[in-house]
């Protein structure tokens, strides 16, 4: 799915291949080939994922696909990345300019939620910021758009940092909100547990939540096709990026000798998070299946999950 949405957007809008759209991918079969230096607005679209040693996010490749760019090129990225990566990124090639335009699409519906975003966010380095109107403008249009809609005269830029964190932001929101209903459901079944019969329904409990206007109906099921827990391929791996990049800070912030009463606080939300996580590989750990075993695309997953589940 990584970069498939946008090149077929671009085919869709009558862009040729090797005169104003190029293509490449490492992957042969895919046969993308062309000369990407031509490109003047190159989009990086590229996996990162999860580093079992560590937990961390992968961007190796992306350091290998900024090693191929010659020149000066405005530099989309389109990858989930940690924070602050972007600005690395700008510091280190300083002869680009850099953005980040974050996907927010679901696995099962990617072109349909490409082409119709309810965001459509062009963050920029304070370098690149004079540039962003242009790449917005080759972009799906977006109910909120940033740097500025163009039914509006508002114009809100966003920094690189702060929608790098809003992506993960959004995923991670996305794992919580699964394991709180997860816990819910525990939850009703213990007091089932304790009155020795069925009084309480977490579908019923579900019904009281979702229709709250402020809360809603997503991710409230606790049931994924034929297991309970959170998995896929972009939500643990977002979700223990937040985990890494809250411990990092932490660690960096004690180096520095930072604010003592903001470490304090970062340290019982570090735990709040990693309690979630716990939580979701003990459910896991309670149907035979492990971390790996569920953050795959959904269809491996259901395959994995039936496997293991006989």
């Amino acid at each position: 799915m990584v970069g498939t949405p946008l090149k077929e957007y671009f085919e869709e809008k009558q862009y040729k291949r090797g005169r104003d759209l190029f293509c490449y991918d490492t992957d042969p079969k895919k046969k993308y080939t062309d000369d990407i230096n031509k490109a003047e607005i190159v989009f990086i679209a590229v996996p990162t994922p999860r580093r079992v040693k560590d937990g961390r996010c992968d961007t190796s490749i992306i350091r290998s696909a900024m090693r191929m760019l010659d020149g000066e090129k405005v530099v989309v990225m389109k990858s989930t990345m940690p924070p602050g990566t972007s600005e690395q990124l700008q510091e280190m090639y300083p002869q680009h300019k850099f953005m980040f335009n974050p996907e927010f699409l679901t696995e099962s519906q990617a072109k349909a939620d490409f082409l119709n975003p309810d965001r459509q966010i062009v963050a920029t380095t304070e370098k690149s910021r004079g540039f962003a109107s242009d790449v917005l403008l080759l972009l799906p249009i977006g109910s909120f758009s940033s740097p500025g809609a163009l039914t509006t005269y508002d114009y809100i830029y966003i920094k690189v940092t702060s929608a790098e964190i809003g992506k993960l932001a959004t995923n991670s929101f996305g794992m919580t909100k699964v394991m709180f209903a997860n816990i819910l459901a525990d939850i009703c079944d213990g007091v089932n547990g304790v009155f020795g019969k069925k009084i309480a329904d977490y579908e019923e409990v579900k019904q009281v939540l979702a229709h709250d206007k402020r809360i809603g109906p997503y991710w409230l099921e606790v049931l994924h096709g034929n297991y309970r827990g959170a998995g896929g391929y972009c939500f643990p791996k977002d979700f223990d990026n937040v985990i890494t990049s809250v411990a990092d800070t932490i660690a960096k912030l004690k180096r520095k000798k930072g604010d003592t009463k903001l470490v304090e606080r970062l340290e019982k939300g570090h735990r709040v998070f990693k309690a979630f996580w716990d939580y979701n590989i003990t459910l896991l750990k309670h149907q035979n299946l492990s971390l790996s075993d569920v953050s795959r695309h959904d269809t491996e997953v259901q395959k994995v999950v039936k496997k293991k589940k006989r």
